[in-house]
């Protein structure tokens, strides 16, 4: 079974991923902070990780570049509160994000995203 981490800290926008995630067969860990991660989630090697990218304390940017090197995944996709174009273009233009998605988003282009 696939594996999916979301990092979500609006429990309505996590909830409906969650769902998401599962109604197309992935075993799914949903959590609303990094602080929730553990040491397991390090080694787990997800194909997904949903995430939120404001954090405090850590710039958006920055988020990309370390969430790839502590937790072990094939795919980023971001959903944000954060709608600012420069800062899509900029997550976008990594090659590290594999979709950037501003609130309020299309469930249809997430979910051929994840299939």
């Amino acid at each position: 079974m696939k594996k999916a981490l979301i990092i979500q800290q609006d429990v309505i926008i996590l909830k409906i991923i969650e769902k998401l995630m599962q109604l197309n067969s992935y075993d799914c860990k949903a959590i609303r902070s990094i602080s929730d991660l553990n040491i397991e989630d390090q080694t787990r090697n997800f194909d997904i990780i949903i995430s939120e990218i404001l954090f405090d304390g850590i710039a958006p940017l920055d988020f990309v570049y370390q969430i790839q090197e502590i937790i072990l995944h094939k795919s980023l996709i971001i959903v944000t509160n954060m709608g600012q174009e420069r800062i899509r273009h900029e997550i976008m233009n990594t090659n590290k994000v594999s979709g950037f998605f501003a609130v309020p988003f299309d469930l249809d282009r997430i979910q051929k995203l994840i299939a």
